[in-house]
């Protein structure tokens, strides 16, 4: 079953009026049949989707080669008018085109997506540019066939992103696992583990402020992997920068007869670092969008982040 026009075009994950968004696909290939959908229910949404030309591309599993893909890349925040630029999805893909970004031909346009956009969205916070982790735009088919409690929890999840594009404070519940209890604030960091790790040491790697809270979700990951990538993202980084570390959802993740709070709060408790769980965020039906970049403060009553 799916859902209707009129039940649709309430669901307004960019904000009110008649806005344009343009759809770029910078990592993994995209079925075409996810395209299209997406692009359907956008405009059932009141918004004018632009797809662009390479976004249907592909390059054995990318979405076409790194030319095609920059070159969409640079179209799209030129885009008259857009409100963002909305990755299809994520895959496999982004850091190949850390080194090729003309930073300065781009305008301010905010960037929306997650997984392997972590990379991306990263290197806009080392820039100073607005940065959204969040769902991606094919998403929106996985919400017109969600049923029940799933529906209400992906249709939370794409109504998140509207105020996180509007600057507005925002907040998400959190649970306390270890380390120090004192309220704590930070700049808010992260996004993909195994992703962010593979990057580490080269030109997109992670950025880390003086003071921050490194959030990071995962998918289909076995629990040895999850720890190889945290031990390397770890070793990357400066420990004394950390103020705490917030766990989304590690969906489909092995983790046998232990857990992932427990494996990284091993790693984390020689440096007297907070770890917080549950977060709303991640692959599974609760993905909240979050500020890349954005002031927040962390304490027993959750994740708060400042307006801007």
């Amino acid at each position: 079953m799916t859902r209707t026009t009129t039940e649709l075009s309430r669901l307004r994950p960019l904000g009110g009026g008649p806005r344009t968004v343009a759809l770029i696909a910078p990592a993994g290939a995209v079925l075409p049949e996810r395209i299209e959908t997406t692009c359907t229910l956008l405009r059932q949404m009141g918004y004018s989707p632009h797809l662009m030309p390479n976004a249907r591309a592909r390059h054995r599993y990318l979405a076409g080669t790194v030319e095609q893909r920059l070159a969409d890349f640079h179209a799209a925040f030129h885009l008259p008018n857009a409100a963002a630029v909305w990755c299809l999805r994520g895959g496999y893909g982004c850091a190949q085109l850390i080194d090729h970004i003309d930073w300065d031909r781009l305008p301010d346009v905010p960037l929306v997506g997650y997984s392997d956009i972590s990379v991306l969205l990263s290197a806009f916070h080392a820039r100073g540019r607005r940065a959204l982790h969040a769902p991606v735009a094919t998403e929106l088919a996985l919400l017109e066939q969600a049923q029940g409690p799933a529906h209400k929890a992906r249709a939370e999840s794409m109504a998140s992103i509207a105020s996180v594009l509007d600057g507005c404070r925002g907040h998400m519940s959190a649970t306390h696992v270890a380390g120090p209890e004192a309220e704590v604030s930070g700049t808010l960091i992260g996004g993909n583990l195994t992703t962010l790790a593979s990057v580490a040491g080269t030109s997109g790697a992670l950025h880390m402020p003086e003071s921050a809270i490194l959030m990071l979700e995962d998918v289909g990951e076995r629990l040895y992997r999850l720890e190889r990538s945290l031990c390397q993202l770890l070793d990357s980084l400066e420990p004394s920068r950390l103020s705490a570390v917030c766990l989304g959802s590690f969906t489909d993740c092995d983790t046998g007869d232990s857990s992932v709070e427990a494996m990284v709060q091993e790693w984390l408790a020689p440096h007297d670092i907070a770890l917080h769980h549950q977060l709303p965020f991640g692959h599974g039906v609760h993905n909240q969008a979050w500020p890349v970049g954005r002031k927040a403060r962390l304490s027993s009553a959750g994740l708060d982040w400042h307006a801007c």
